[in-house]
């Protein structure tokens, strides 16, 4: 039986099915489906916002709040000064919406809070919309809940930066590539674009899509070319024209922190220290471990627990028992039956075809490209894994098709429908404290450091800092970057083992870093002895003060998210030395 008859006969049985049982998209107008997405995403969003609405989870978030307030108020582009080389933001058209939100006096905290629940509700539906003529109401339905439900998502959405616009706006795209209208397909993929660079991998995938489609170049491609470049090249050729390089520095410093790092963690265990010359297998390594551990129940479900940090050199990661026997049991057997469901490889010739499959052809190469662009130039799934939250997507739409194989075997859909519901809400309550442990860090140690640093160190002053984005904010002082985002010569100086000198060039006089004074169990590593400030002949690093969460408190937030070490400690400088001598 030829895969296109296969495909249509499966579609048939399963229709008949769920219109036996009046569960046809006919029988449902999608006003319903819209009430209660909105219903479940501002119950769940307002479950995680209580009692601190209007906080974030990460200090990233504050350097688009810095960059949105400078434009708003000064008309500039900067983090600290006019005229910076390095742009520290990756995401401008999430700037430009906070600046433009600013500028007319909304709240940047409420906005982005807003921007955020908008972008899921619309990620929801436009996914309910693709997968509806294929899974129908009861399966479209149900992936798109898993997706705007997961714990991990709810996270993306209130964490102010601009993960969820990034997925809305990959699935908007989707959606109009499924009409074939051309004009604005490329004027979706130019905003996607603006907002993370690697939205070019669906522009690549669609197009890619597409030439295998007429095996050829056709006009309404091209037209989507040209316009998503007239949106976002003018972008692209400032940040070359400004830096020298096709990204933004953040990015470049990011990969190149994350690389450092992994080096210095690999110095203490064999196993990292060869996966360090391999990066696509750290990345491989990382995404299919943390779906496993933070997305699929690992740590969420209750004891007992298997310890598994120790084979890594990092003791506090366990792994539930429950969580075992339920990937076993529940999700194992529906990945299988998925890619049963779907077929070989070659199987996609016949679904090219269709209008209704094209677009989750294009979405899986979209997965694909998007994997290995991170594999490659940065092998990082990032703070909870938000450089790779385009595979949660990917993951809970395989899980539905999964159940969709059983629908004639109610006993054995109950029991997979059953496993899977409690490892999701164990997921979301756990993320749900995760999330309230970020917030405690945030306030009970970033913020007030900022602070600290506003008030006892005067103007003319200069503070260096790994993590500048609340420093940067709420001290409202320009900060020297020891992290590279904002100024793109600081990795080489490390490099060049001069970062000593580079932070006396700099004129800091104030030194910020993650962790505690000296050695801890809390950290992967020393950032004083990491960046050569503990053997210095330069100067003295003076201890003032330090801002701590407890250990409890620290792992609950860190273990999900690789955040943050459990302190933030600020140090003065002592420079009896001539940076000349």
């Amino acid at each position: 039986m030829s895969s296109s008859r296969s495909l249509s006969q499966w579609k048939d049985n399963y229709s008949s099915y769920l219109v036996d049982r009046n569960l046809g998209f006919a029988s449902y107008p999608f006003w319903i489906v819209l009430f209660s997405l909105l219903t479940a995403i501002l119950i769940a969003s307002l479950w995680f916002l209580w009692p601190a609405p209007l906080e974030f989870p990460l200090d990233d978030t504050y350097i688009h709040f810095v960059y949105a307030q400078n434009l708003a108020e000064n008309g500039s582009w900067k983090f600290n000064f006019a005229g910076e080389r390095g742009v520290g933001t990756t995401s401008p058209l999430w700037v430009l919406l906070l600046a433009a939100g600013h500028s007319v006096g909304v709240s940047i905290h409420l906005l982005a809070k807003i921007l955020g629940i908008v972008s899921l509700l619309i990620t929801g539906l436009g996914l309910y919309l693709l997968l509806n003529p294929i899974l129908l109401f009861i399966g479209s339905l149900s992936a798109t809940l898993l997706v705007v439900l997961s714990g991990n998502m709810l996270w993306f959405t209130l964490s102010g930066m601009e993960t969820m616009m990034f997925l809305a706006l990959g699935v908007l795209a989707l959606l109009v590539y499924r009409s074939e209208r051309w004009v604005c397909l490329g004027v979706v993929l130019g905003l996607l674009i603006l907002t993370r660079p690697e939205g070019v991998a669906l522009a690549i995938a669609i197009g890619c899509v597409e030439v295998w489609r007429w095996r050829g170049i056709q006009s309404g491609i091209i037209i989507s070319g040209v316009v998503c470049a007239l949106i976002c090249g003018p972008w692209y050729a400032y940040l070359l024209w400004r830096t020298g390089y096709i990204l933004p520095t953040s990015a470049i410093a990011k990969r190149d922190s994350f690389l450092i790092g992994i080096h210095s963690i690999g110095e203490r265990n064999k196993l990292l220290a060869v996966l360090s010359y391999f990066p696509p297998l750290i990345y491989l390594g990382l995404m299919v471990s943390y779906l496993l551990e933070f997305v699929l129940g690992g740590v969420a479900l209750p004891p007992p627990y298997l310890s598994i940090g120790s084979f890594i050199g990092i003791p506090y990661y366990t792994v539930s028992l429950w969580a075992v026997i339920g990937w076993a049991a529940v999700i194992l057997p529906l990945i299988v039956s998925a890619i049963r469901r779907i077929g070989p490889v070659w199987y996609l010739t016949d679904w090219i075809q269709d209008s209704n499959r094209r677009p989750l052809i294009a979405f899986i190469v979209w997965v694909v490209l998007h994997n290995l662009i991170y594999s490659v130039f940065m092998p990082s799934i990032g703070t909870a894994s938000r450089y790779a939250a385009l595979n949660l997507i990917g993951l809970w739409l395989v899980l539905t098709i999964g159940f969709l194989r059983f629908v004639n075997r109610p006993r054995l859909l109950l029991w997979l429908a059953g496993g899977l519901t409690v490892i999701v809400l164990a997921n979301t309550m756990y993320w749900n404290k995760v999330y309230d442990a970020n917030l405690e860090f945030m306030q009970d140690v970033r913020i007030p450091a900022a602070h600290f640093v506003g008030d006892n160190f005067s103007q003319d002053e200069m503070c260096a800092a790994f993590d500048i984005g609340a420093l940067r904010f709420f001290s409202r002082r320009p900060i020297v970057d020891l992290g590279g985002l904002v100024d793109p010569n600081v990795v080489q100086w490390y490099l060049d083992g001069a970062f000593d000198r580079y932070l006396l060039q700099s004129g800091a006089s104030c030194l910020v870093l993650p962790g505690r004074a000296g050695a801890s169990e809390n950290v992967y590593y020393d950032f004083v002895d990491l960046m050569g400030f503990s053997n210095t002949d330069l100067f003295d690093i003076i201890k003032v003060t330090s801002f701590e969460l407890n250990r409890e408190r620290w792992l609950q937030g860190n273990l999900a998210t690789n955040n943050y070490p459990d302190a933030v400690t600020i140090y003065r400088l002592d420079t009896p030395y001539s940076t000349d001598e």
